[in-house]
C-alpha cells in the first residue's frame, strides 16, 4: 500500500499519528482543526468549518445595506462537530469585520422535536445571520421550523441561516425544494447539473459504469477528488524513481508535497496545492444558496485561517 484514505474524523484521529510515523500520506473525506495540530500526513480538499463560515460571513456582509452592525449568532449542532466553531478566534474575526456577536443556540444532531425555542431566541435577540455546522437530518427540520415561524431572508422576519460543509445542498435541496429557499452552505461542491469540467467528468463516469445504479450522494465528488489527488501524487513520485522501489514515504515527499495547482475541473473551490506543513489543499471557499429551488453560487471567498495552530 502506497497511499491511504480515512472516511471520517474518528478514523482520522485514530490513525493520524501512526500514518505520520510511517510517512504514509492519506486523503480524507473529513476535515477539521485536529489535522492542523500539527499538520501531519492527512491531506484535505475542502475548508475546515471555521473558514467555511468566515467566508459566509464575508459574503453576507457584502450584501448588508443597513447602517447598523449586523447581529450574528451560532445555531449549531449540539456535538463536538457543531461546537468546534466556538473558539475565541472565530468570534474575534466576526467582530473585527463588523458584526455584533450575540451568542449560541444548539440543536441536537438529529432533532426529535422542532427547534422552536432556539429559533425564537434568535428572533427575540434580533439576529440577522445564524451560523452553524450541521448535517442534513438537523438542518432540514431546522429550516422547516424557520419557515413555519416566518423566519428567513425572504420571510417576515429577515434572518439568513448558513452551515459549513458537510451541510451538502445537493442532499438538502431534493428533500426540501423551494421550502429551503434562502439556506446557505459554505465550502461545498458544485451541484450535479453544474457545467464545469469536473462535474461533466463525474456524469460521464456514472453514465459509462453505473447507468442503472447511479450514486446520488454528492460525496461521489469527494471520492473523485481523493482519487485525483492520490493519482497525481503517484504520478509525480514515479517521475523520481521506478515503481518497484517506491515506498510510502517517497509518495509523500515526491508526490503529495509536490502537488501544485492541481486542476480538479472546479470540483474543489480552488486548484489543490500541498507541501510540508501545508495539508489544506484549497485557499478559498465556495458559498452557495438555495434561490427559487436552485443551488446558486454566490461567490468564492478567501480562507481566513481562523483557527490558530497550537
Amino acid at each position: 500500500m502506497l497511499v491511504f484514505r480515512v472516511s471520517g474524523s474518528p478514523q482520522a484521529l485514530a490513525v493520524k499519528d501512526r500514518l505520520n510515523e510511517d510517512g504514509m500520506s492519506s486523503t480524507s473525506s473529513a476535515t477539521g482543526p485536529y489535522l492542523l495540530t500539527p499538520p501531519q500526513t492527512i491531506f484535505t480538499y475542502y475548508p475546515i468549518y471555521t473558514d467555511s463560515l468566515a467566508a459566509v460571513a464575508d459574503w453576507f456582509l457584502g450584501q448588508w445595506k443597513e447602517t447598523r452592525k449586523p447581529r450574528v449568532a451560532y445555531l449549531t449542532a449540539d456535538n463536538a462537530m457543531g461546537k468546534s466553531i466556538e473558539i475565541p478566534e472565530m468570534e474575534a474575526y466576526l467582530k473585527k469585520v463588523g458584526y455584533e456577536f450575540v451568542g449560541s443556540q444548539y440543536v441536537p444532531l438529529v432533532p426529535t422535536a422542532p427547534p422552536t425555542t432556539q429559533l425564537m431566541w434568535l428572533k427575540q435577540n434580533k439576529v440577522d445571520l445564524a451560523l452553524g455546522v450541521m448535517v442534513n437530518p438537523g438542518e432540514q427540520p431546522t429550516v422547516k421550523e424557520m419557515v413555519r415561524l416566518g423566519i428567513g431572508p425572504h420571510l417576515d422576519y429577515k434572518m439568513t441561516f448558513a452551515v459549513a460543509t458537510p451541510g451538502h445542498l445537493q442532499i438538502f435541496l431534493p428533500a426540501m425544494g423551494e421550502l429551503g429557499n434562502g439556506f446557505v452552505v459554505g465550502g461545498g461542491f458544485p451541484p450535479w447539473d453544474d457545467p464545469c469540467a469536473g462535474m461533466k467528468f463525474c456524469y460521464e463516469l456514472q453514465e459509462k459504469y453505473r447507468p442503472t445504479k447511479r450514486v446520488p450522494n454528492i460525496m461521489y465528488v469527494g471520492g473523485m477528488l481523493e482519487a485525483m489527488t492520490q493519482v497525481e501524487a503517484l504520478r509525480l513520485a514515479l517521475k523520481e524513481m521506478p515503481f518497484d522501489k517506491l515506498k510510502p514515504r517517497d509518495v509523500l515527499n515526491h508526490g503529495f508535497y509536490k502537488i501544485k495547482n492541481l486542476n480538479t475541473g472546479d470540483l474543489s473551490s480552488t486548484p489543490l496545492t500541498y507541501g510540508p506543513g501545508k495539508i489544506e489543499g484549497v485557499d478559498a471557499v465556495r458559498v452557495d444558496q438555495v434561490v427559487r429551488g436552485k443551488i446558486v453560487k454566490q461567490g468564492v471567498y478567501p480562507c481566513r485561517h481562523i483557527y490558530k495552530r497550537k
